[in-house]
């Protein structure tokens, strides 16, 4: 924790560097705690009580890693430089020393998240924000300046280990604080200032040198002989006789019921190295819970409220002696020395308490299927035997990070199914909602299906693989550990709970909401586990698990159900053994969800893996399909053929998106210039809307079966003269007629009110009794025509795109004024494949700009002015005035007492102090704005020495003096000479007031137009900066 430029203090431990573990604590409620984290099913930061020695604290999540330190101003320019850029961390900075005043990234060393000040407020203080865990470190959000607490220190300093001092968020200027709320302590950002101790943990440098040296807080095994290690029986339980500890060879050896964590029994340097006669404690990991003694010396595992001191300590020793060495605190509070090595030193370990020896005893056991076996049970003994040595063994990170998740998973599914049972029992689920929270349960649920969640399609094949291989570890040890029948009894309770109606009094509440979260998210995360894992899914091939699984099949409501199809399709898929054990009542219930839900492309995936295992048919699920599905139904065969439909659209999107400038009353044309019939159906032609959020138009594309054309998902909207059609539906709106009633010369109208909503049709000029109303307006609507071939058709948009044949509706507009000003318009087919008798594939379509315009200036909310730049706004203000008034001039406008586009009069051609209130008003507010957009960019204002006074530009009377004597009189800038970085500024800065502007008219009800229209509030500037 030195520089690591001076060698003579490369080794030097009395000051921080990046890199380095520290834990942070304070007695600001009263006692001795450290901040902590879990990261898991919980961003929020806590406090870790470490005031009691006989009561060990978790200091795994009290630790954070310094990432990164920078000066203030490196930071800006670091922000500014990454903020186009993704991913998580920053660019590294070496082992370089922390400075008093440097920004620091202080990373979770449990969970690999950042310590953020969240945008969220959970406290009493109103003006305080929470602090906790953010997966990535963008933005400020994650950076805290360290400043001294104490007058002995100053800015610039180093920072040396126990300093007191004060973090302060970067992005919120408030204090990292802690305080007592309703008994309770809580961790925030706010105004008030607490002091935090800086207690080392253990040192990068350290770790990076001496890698495969025993550090305090390793998670690793402990290896007998080379064949067996130190475990607790898959059986294990609190119960006295079974509350035991073994020595076990085999498939236990890579489980996770056989990692233990060595924590030193000290706060300072807990992560150092362990050494011999250092006191530590061994804790079980997925339990846990600590290796201790009982009254009679026996050997077992305790809560940690159990965990004294005296009960729960051990050494590690090199040999077997009489000695008995008690170190004092100032030898124990070292980082230690790289002594005990992974995998070459023999460790012994003795009781620092009884003085007793880590050793075994044998005896003979049967076992089912196996006969009479040895099992070897850890005990403590006077003397022990010869072969007590142990090595030790490095569990990998993946594998340790796992076993962390089980141990959360175990204590909160059991706390819930315990709360389930109550609630039976009871009946009352205001007690169950205060026994469970339901909210970290949900939030557990959600970290657990990301957890296992499978890798995506376009990973490189190589780390693909390696991720797959990571996930079936997770998988399998997680089943190894019983929380897979975990989730198994917690969803049969929560069946039992919602069918027996115990949790409608919720209804509605937010309680009620994340019961009905969990209930889908359990099946989800059943879906997770299993996937892909043929030792998970074949647990599902006994006949009582079968039956289970199609008993919750056949109950759930669709939401739910669809979580129990993914399950059911993964059993399948990997487990043949369950797919030779299917019934004909089994595919009956999977058939009914056909008629019940309708054509569900997972139910049609499960119906598909019955049919073939292994790549291998399975006639008797081919048959029952057959037998139980095909007669009499068309759910899953198309007999007729079809004519071949194509959709094309042109480039232009329209939609109902809040604080955008679109217009939302639109209306376009089609005219139909040629109909010829080709084969035995009847042409194809539909007219209408279709939107982005999911319309594709092919067969087998979109949601559930996609479509041939316009209509024929949820995601359009057609009229085919005949008929509406949406959602592959049809409803009738001219009465007689059994077919498409378009001919050539027909002119079908499309209308387009986002307003209300509603789609409204003409027919050669006549309103067709019929609308589509009340539909989604998620996405961007654009017109497409549908037809098939010998179908010739035109787009009728208005203006040179095609003049209308009738007047658009009051109030609407035609669609070519939804056109950008430099934007090109183009004829687009919705989807092309090239050219299949050609054998010519086509290659990606371009992606068009579909998203509105919503102008998002800087927020400035935060932002307070120094005193010396308040003096100068009113000049500014003022000279802003002047500038537009010399410009205006320019464009050929003169001083007139009323406004007058068409003869170019302006009445506020005049001095700035003779402004209406209004415009000197919005003059000032642009020049506040500008000031404070200036610094929120990450810029600092100073004032050099000005001149007395600054020139004024000298401007000829002709044409700028004004009817009523008013000459404007712009300050003389010429001498100023911008920076390429000031150039980039003056580009922000027109942007984010272009931006102001936009988002004032638009809030004044003004809207995008080709033209500038003052009655119909129609603007063509309200488009982005770029454009």
């Amino acid at each position: 924790m030195a520089d690591s430029e001076g060698s003579s203090e490369q080794d030097d431990v009395s000051f921080l560097r990046t890199e380095d573990m520290v834990c942070l604590s304070c007695t600001a409620t009263g006692e001795r705690v450290c901040l902590a984290a879990e990261g898991f099913g919980n961003r929020h930061c806590y406090l870790e009580n470490i005031a009691d020695k006989n009561i060990p604290p978790d200091l795994s999540q009290c630790v954070f890693v310094i990432e990164q330190a920078l000066s203030v101003r490196a930071l800006q320019e670091l922000v500014t430089a990454a903020s186009s850029q993704e991913g998580k961390g920053g660019t590294g900075s070496g082992h370089r020393t922390l400075l008093y005043g440097n920004a620091i990234l202080l990373r979770h060393q449990n969970s690999d998240m950042y310590l953020a000040c969240l945008s969220t407020s959970s406290s009493n203080d109103k003006l305080s924000f929470d602090v906790g865990l953010q997966e990535h470190s963008q933005g400020e959000a994650c950076w805290w300046t360290v400043h001294p607490a104490s007058k002995q220190r100053s800015e610039g300093e180093k920072v040396r280990v126990g300093d007191d001092l004060i973090l302060v968020s970067v992005a919120t200027e408030r204090y990292l604080h802690t305080a007592k709320e309703n008994e309770l302590s809580v961790v925030n950002a706010s105004f008030h200032v607490t002091h935090w101790s800086v207690q080392p943990y253990g040192t990068g440098i350290s770790r990076m040198k001496y890698v495969g040296y025993v550090f305090g807080g390793d998670v690793l095994r402990f290896f007998h002989g080379g064949d067996e290690c130190l475990t607790i029986p898959s059986s294990w339980s609190n119960v006295s006789g079974q509350n035991i500890v073994i020595y076990e060879g085999g498939s236990v050896m890579s489980q996770a019921r056989s990692l233990w964590r060595l924590e030193l029994a000290r706060t300072k340097w807990a992560g150092g190295f362990i050494n011999w006669y250092h006191p530590m404690r061994i804790r079980h990991l997925t339990t846990g819970r600590y290796l201790g003694v009982n009254e009679n010396n026996e050997l077992h595992l305790v809560c940690r409220e159990e965990a004294t001191t005296a009960s729960s300590t051990f050494f590690l020793r090199q040999e077997k002696d009489d000695q008995k060495i008690i170190l004092e605190d100032k030898d124990l509070e070292v980082i230690g020395a790289p002594i005990i090595k992974y995998g070459d030193s023999t460790v012994l370990v003795q009781h620092s308490d009884t003085g007793l020896w880590l050793t075994y005893k044998s005896y003979e056991t049967k076992k089912k299927g196996v006969g009479k076996v040895e099992e070897k049970q850890a005990v403590l003994h006077e003397e022990g035997k010869m072969d007590d040595g142990l090595d030790f063994s490095r569990s990998q990170e993946e594998e340790s990070r796992t076993a962390r998740v089980i141990r959360k998973c175990s204590s909160l599914f059991t706390q819930f199914i315990s709360g389930l049972e109550n609630l039976q029992s009871n009946r009352r689920s205001s007690l169950f909602c205060s026994f469970v929270n339901l909210n970290e349960m949900v939030m557990c649920l959600e970290d657990l299906i990301n957890y296992f969640a499978q890798p995506e399609e376009d990973m490189e094949h190589e780390e693909k693989q390696n991720r797959f291989r990571a996930l079936r570890n997770r998988q399998d040890l997680f089943q190894e550990e019983g929380i897979l029948n975990l989730i198994l009894e917690a969803i049969d309770k929560v069946n039992i709970i919602t069918s027996q109606g115990f949790m409608v009094s919720l209804a509605g509440d937010e309680s009620g909401q994340s019961w009905d979260v969990i209930s889908g998210y359990l099946y989800q995360l059943l879906a997770a586990i299993i996937k892909g894992n043929h030792t998970n899914c074949a647990q599902f091939a006994n006949t009582n698990r079968l039956n289970w699984l199609f008993s919750r099949l056949g109950s759930q409501a669709s939401s739910e159900g669809t979580g129990m199809l993914d399950v059911l399709h993964c059993v399948l898929i990997d487990s043949p053994e369950a797919l030779n054990m299917m019934k004909d009542e089994h595919i009956k219930v999977i058939i009914s969800l056909l008629e019940k839900h309708g054509r569900d492309p997972k139910v049609l995936d499960v119906l598909c893996s019955l049919c073939v295992g292994n790549g291998v048919a399975v006639r008797s699920s081919q048959n029952n399909i057959c037998d139980f599905l095909l007669p009499g139904k068309n759910l899953l065969l198309q007999t007729l053929l079809v004519d071949h439909v194509a959709s094309v659209r042109p480039n232009i999107f329209v939609g109902y998106v809040s604080g955008s400038a679109v217009y939302r009353k639109w209306y376009y044309e089609v005219a139909i210039d040629h109909v010829e019939q080709t084969t035995h159906l009847n042409p194809h032609i539909r007219i209408g809307w279709a939107n982005t959020a999911g319309y594709v138009p092919y067969p087998g594309g979109g949601e559930k079966w996609g479509g041939n054309g316009v209509g024929d998902d949820l995601y359009s909207f057609g009229f085919d003269g005949s008929y509406l059609w949406t959602g592959g539906r049809k409803s009738e709106v001219m009465p007689g007629s059994q077919v498409s009633n378009v001919k050539k010369g027909d002119v079908i109208g499309c209308a387009l009110d986002l307003t209300i909503p509603i789609i409204t049709f003409t027919l050669n000029g006549q309103l067709v009794h019929g609308a589509f109303r009340d539909f989604n307006l998620d996405g961007m609507f654009f017109p497409v025509i549908s037809c098939s071939s010998k179908v010739s058709c035109r787009f009728l948009l208005g203006g040179d795109h095609g003049r209308l044949k009738f007047t658009p509706p009051d109030e609407f507009s035609p669609l070519f004024e939804s056109l950008l000003p430099q934007q090109i318009l183009t004829i687009d087919p919705c989807f092309y494949f090239g050219n299949l008798n050609k054998c010519v594939l086509t290659g990606p379509w371009y992606v068009e700009d579909d998203t509105a315009f919503v102008p998002n200036p800087v927020d400035t909310s935060m932002v307070t002015l120094p005193s010396y730049i308040e003096n100068i706004k009113d000049k500014l203000a003022e000279n802003i005035h002047e500038m537009w008034a010399m410009n205006k001039i320019e464009a050929g406008w003169q001083y007139g007492d009323k406004r007058n586009d068409t003869r170019k009069y302006h009445p506020c051609l005049i001095q700035f102090d003779k402004l209406p209130p209004a415009e000197k008003r919005y003059d000032s507010q642009l020049a506040v704005q500008t000031l404070k957009t200036i610094i929120a960019l990450g810029y600092h204002i100073s004032i050099d020495n000005p001149p007395s006074r600054i020139k004024t530009v000298r401007l000829p009377n002709e044409p700028f003096m004004q009817s009523n004597g008013y000459k404007p009189a712009p300050l003389d800038l010429s001498a100023i000479n911008l920076s390429g970085k000031m150039e980039e500024l003056i580009d922000q800065l027109a942007e984010n007031t272009h931006n102001l502007w936009a988002k004032e008219r638009i809030q004044q009800g003004w809207t995008y137009g080709l033209n500038e229209e003052l009655q119909m509030l129609r603007s063509p500037h309200l488009v982005p900066y770029s454009k």
